[in-house]
């Protein structure tokens, strides 16, 4: 292990004064129809993850946060390896997460909050980018949760998810699909106005029964502010783990990544995991790829209510 990991800081000053900075420019929407038509450009695999830390590192600064959590000190490492012949030396039990560990390796300072504001104009440039699949029309057709499920696949393919490693495939009648969203999908106004945008979208598809039969019903983000705040308090327990038996797109697992690095969702329907994944890249990247010390991090698939053993997300296929 390397001794500890030091990043360029911007305090929290700075990154408050950029927010408000930006909330007060005009947002300016992409046209479908001014989008290049023959763009051609060739995705490597994780190609947007440097550009969504750049832009979280001046607006939240939690990828940062995520990266100081991730380097164990040297030191730190050899006395944690040494910790079963210490714990026969001084006849006790061996600890699975020693407390200095935690104390050595996690930042001084807390976690970054978020401040969760819904944008009418992120939630608008996200449909655009939808309506950018098809060649003609929108989104929200018969096929608009196949539509759906490509784009949650670009995305996390360009976000390096290692389950995604090959550019998706378009679907039919959508040639020139990953180009268009190459062109119109704007990480910088959704991470500017931080929410759980795919709750707010899939109430508005979940009639299109081509594709599905079961009904979405999230819980609105400020409920789960609400909510998470009364489980943790005051306190911001930064290593307590949470589990979450139907988290849908993530909105109750975003609110309470205020307080922990670490938690559980689990949900039957694949393409609400992915939603919930997209966002967790976006506002939550301690959930998006685990703490890998702390553990205790996943999102699965499978009915909480039954003894099947569930099938976790975030593995590489």
């Amino acid at each position: 292990m390397k001794n500890k990991l030091v990043l360029p800081i911007i305090d929290s000053k700075t990154k408050e004064s950029t927010r408000l900075h930006f909330r007060e420019q005009l947002y300016k929407q992409k046209k479908k129809q001014a989008l290049i038509p023959n763009l051609k450009r060739d995705l490597k695999h994780g190609w947007l993850l440097t550009i969504l830390a750049q832009i979280n590192r001046c607006l939240w600064g939690r990828w940062d946060y995520w990266a100081l959590c991730q380097a164990v000190p040297s030191h730190t490492w050899m006395r944690w390896q040494m910790e079963p012949m210490l714990a026969i030396l001084e006849n006790r039990k061996p600890e699975k997460l020693p407390k200095f560990v935690i104390e050595e390796t996690l930042p001084a300072e807390p976690i970054p909050q978020i401040e969760w504001q819904h944008s009418p104009a992120a939630e608008a440039m996200l449909d655009n980018t939808l309506n950018c699949i098809p060649q003609h029309g929108e989104w929200k057709t018969r096929s608009a949760w196949e539509y759906l499920d490509f784009f949650l696949n670009w995305v996390l393919f360009a976000f390096g998810h290692p389950a995604y490693k090959i550019l998706p495939k378009e679907p039919a009648g959508c040639e020139g699909a990953s180009m268009r969203l190459y062109q119109m999908f704007d990480l910088s106004i959704l991470m500017l106005y931080p929410e759980d945008y795919m709750g707010r979208l899939l109430p508005q598809i979940c009639g299109k029964t081509a594709q599905k039969s079961s009904g979405f019903y999230p819980t609105p983000l400020a409920l789960g502010q609400f909510m998470s705040k009364l489980v943790s308090g005051d306190k911001i327990e930064r290593v307590s783990n949470f589990n979450e038996p139907a988290c849908g797109t993530g909105a109750l697992m975003l609110a309470q990544s205020n307080y922990c690095l670490s938690g559980i969702g689990q949900d039957v329907e694949p393409i609400l995991l992915k939603c919930a994944l997209f966002q967790f890249y976006l506002f939550s990247p301690w959930l998006a790829i685990p703490i890998w010390w702390l553990g205790q991090t996943d999102l699965l698939l499978g009915n909480s209510l039954s003894s099947d053993r569930p099938q976790s997300m975030n593995a590489a296929c």
